[in-house]
């Protein structure tokens, strides 16, 4: 069930602003394209995995000098692929460079070559002496990387002539008005092999530019709007053309919409750009901007860890949960689970499970009253709970249902949510994700009465740089938050 209202309760460019109009300038015969199968994003990254794999069990069979069959060439294989999934070395680029790859494919080889040959000779017992040791590790290393090199030739070669078939290309709408989008728009036409038709540009309130031969669709305001309209694949936002006061918003914007977005880094950017995220048009430095929230990958490794360990601590948690269960039933009576409307990932509400603490007067005050410490009504089994936490146990059964993360923004009740969303910028932005028992704003002290903006802060900053390191960082802050309160 959907919580009504909840989407519509914000205007997505609120926070925006609204840019100076501008006149209509001269059309610019652009192409129009649908939507077109992802097609290369698929068999790109697949295609490389595959080889990746194949050519170090194909290294590892040869050092040891028999099949390619047994459990060390692939156990080699799923770890080099495994290294390279972690180094970004399967996303699809915009322009793919074997020199950019090189050194990484071959650090990668050259570190699962080490570990294969040090198992060689306890795996392999008739390996040959000249085939152990250094000799076998520069052989696996200079075969697999060899391999893995050649394929990646082929493969960046291939993504390039399927781009340059233009029925085949992402649409793009350019984020910035001036000079330099034009630029873009231009490489974009000429370069085929990018793969980009842009549709045209968006202004986003930069610094007035008189009209040019491309069409200006509209104002970054109604980007979600122009996106749905034509149909665009992909984002690109010009930095500089784009006020300074509103590249925050717009990028924000830009995450929530289902398409790639590239920022297009002004000439005064000197922060550096992780390999994995840069990206060049004809050689313009740009950066690929994005949560990884939004990948089918990291999401199912969220839920796999989620299931793991929810269910595991639900067992090891059920002689806790049994003392607290009867301890709230002996002082308050019967009813130990206070079950209440919470919103979740993408506005859904779903019944949050707590033990009870107090006995609210009735559901309206349950759904529409701030929790306030030192309730007379809260008895001492009450507050030994909720200031213990032992009171959210219950949630890991919401875990596991799949309600709920082990980590995430907190959940708010629906009046709230709609009270917030209005008065806090970003504050919907929060629900691109599952909710979550614990997050990065409760283990660095917001919990309870305090700022909503700074909440919404750290939730947002939590989703835009999540990782799978970061969910178990925060987890076992939290435990110690637990344990150790006073140095919390």
């Amino acid at each position: 069930m959907r919580a009504q209202g909840l989407s519509a309760s914000i205007d997505p460019g609120a926070s925006i602003g609204a840019g100076a109009p501008l006149a209509d300038p001269p059309p610019r015969s652009l192409p129009r394209r649908h939507r077109s199968p992802a097609l290369l994003a698929v068999l790109y990254p697949a295609c490389l995995a595959v080889a990746d794999g194949w050519a170090m069990a194909a290294a590892v069979s040869v050092a040891r000098g028999a099949g390619p069959d047994g459990a060390l060439p692939a156990a080699a294989s799923a770890a080099v692929i495994v290294l390279n999934a972690a180094g970004g070395l399967y996303r699809v680029r915009r322009s793919p460079s074997l020199l950019a790859d090189v050194r990484p494919v071959l650090v990668r080889a050259l570190v699962v070559g080490a570990l294969a040959a040090a198992l060689l000779p306890v795996l392999t017992p008739g390996t040959a002496p000249s085939r152990a040791g250094t000799a076998a590790w520069l052989l696996i290393a200079s075969v697999a990387g060899a391999l893995s090199l050649a394929v990646r030739a082929f493969g960046n070669a291939a993504a390039r002539t399927y781009r340059c078939r233009r029925s085949r290309a992402r649409t793009a709408v350019v984020v910035g008005t001036g000079p330099m989008s034009d630029h873009v728009v231009d490489i974009l036409l000429a370069r085929g092999e990018l793969g980009l038709a842009p549709v045209g540009l968006v202004a986003a309130g930069g610094p007035d530019a008189a009209p040019g031969p491309t069409p200006v669709l509209g104002d970054a305001a109604d980007l979600p709007a122009l996106v749905e309209e034509h149909g665009a694949d992909t984002v690109v936002i010009v930095a500089e053309e784009v006020r300074p006061g509103r590249l925050d918003a717009v990028l924000r914007l830009a995450f929530g919409l289902p398409c790639e977005t590239l920022l297009v880094q002004p000439p005064s950017d000197v922060v550096p750009v992780a390999p994995a995220r840069r990206e060049y048009l004809a050689g313009l430095p740009c950066a690929r901007v994005d949560w990884r929230l939004r990948g089918a990958a990291p999401r199912l490794a969220k839920r796999a860890l989620d299931l793991a360990v929810g269910a595991l601590a639900l067992a090891l948690a059920a002689p806790v949960l049994a003392a607290c269960a009867l301890a709230v039933r002996l002082e308050g009576g019967p009813g130990v689970l206070f079950r209440q409307r919470r919103i979740g990932r993408g506005g859904e509400e779903f019944v949050l499970l707590k033990f009870r603490t107090l006995k609210p007067a009735d559901e309206q005050e349950s759904d529409t009253r701030w929790t306030v410490e030192g309730d007379h009504r809260m008895g001492p089994v009450g507050r030994f709970l909720r200031r213990t936490s032992l009171d959210e146990l219950p949630q890991l059964w919401n875990v596991v249902r799949g309600d709920m993360s082990l980590v995430g923004p907190r959940p708010e009740r629906p009046h709230f949510v709609e009270q917030f969303s209005r008065s806090c910028p970003g504050y919907m932005l929060r629900h691109r994700v599952p909710v979550g028992m614990t997050g990065w704003a409760q283990v660095h002290g917001f919990r309870g009465d305090t700022s909503i903006e700074l909440r919404a802060r750290l939730d947002n900053h939590y989703i835009d740089h999540w990782s799978f390191g970061s969910d178990l960082r925060i987890l076992l802050l939290t435990v110690r938050a637990m344990l150790c309160r006073d140095a919390a």
